[in-house]
């Protein structure tokens, strides 16, 4: 379990079903009912097994009204950011074969998360001052243990999908079939089509 009394606080659900999350904090944060506001985007079989809101304290003040959330599945992480003083959101969705890395950069008290995603610039350490703020990919101003248990899950489960990728795509020979890869690859959005028919012209 996390610490309570913090509002960048999270908690760990692994097993436990999401309609049974009791997770108030004194701040008065109620992590089942940010749950609730995702959960149609959810499986059926999928649940939230680790989640994060950010703290006040570490964000920038054009943002403070807003605080994003992270929800991280056994698919998928999903990041909610409220829009329009909560009045609206912008949500990102990442697959674990999307990821193809996680950087946790530490602060004094919180911490920022950072995924590379297939398609998009990865992004260096910003300078004291300049906001990452509705930067896709990027999760400031978390709780420094709660965000290094999140990386730690996310990390997992992106060597998980990277084996699964090779067993799917290795052939029985041992010799792995590079148009097949290729293929794969595009399907699932890890290329765009300018490279995958520049790639695909390559191999011919």
């Amino acid at each position: 379990m996390f610490g309570k009394g913090i509002i960048g606080k999270g908690k760990d659900m692994i097993g436990k079903s999401i309609d049974k999350v009791d997770n108030i904090d004194d701040s008065g944060v109620d992590a089942d009912a940010e749950i609730q506001k995702i959960k149609h985007r959810l499986d059926d079989d999928e649940t939230v097994v680790k989640y994060a809101r950010q703290s006040r304290v570490g964000m920038s003040m054009s943002n403070l009204h807003s605080p994003s959330s992270i929800f991280v599945t056994e698919k998928r992480v999903i990041i909610r950011l409220p829009t329009r003083m909560g009045m609206g959101e912008n949500i990102e969705e990442y697959s674990y074969h999307q990821i193809t890395n996680i950087r946790l950069e530490k602060g004094m008290r919180y911490s920022g998360l950072i995924l590379s995603i297939h398609g998009m610039t990865e992004l260096s350490k910003f300078s004291r001052g300049k906001s990452r703020a509705n930067t896709a990919g990027v999760m400031d101003s978390l709780q420094k243990d709660v965000a290094e248990e999140i990386f730690n899950y996310i990390r997992q489960k992106i060597a998980e999908a990277k084996d699964e990728e090779k067993n799917r795509t290795a052939p029985s020979d041992g010799v792995a079939d590079p148009m097949k890869i290729l293929k794969a690859r595009f399907a699932k959005g890890e290329i765009s089509k300018e490279e995958f028919e520049e790639m695909k012209h390559t191999l011919e």
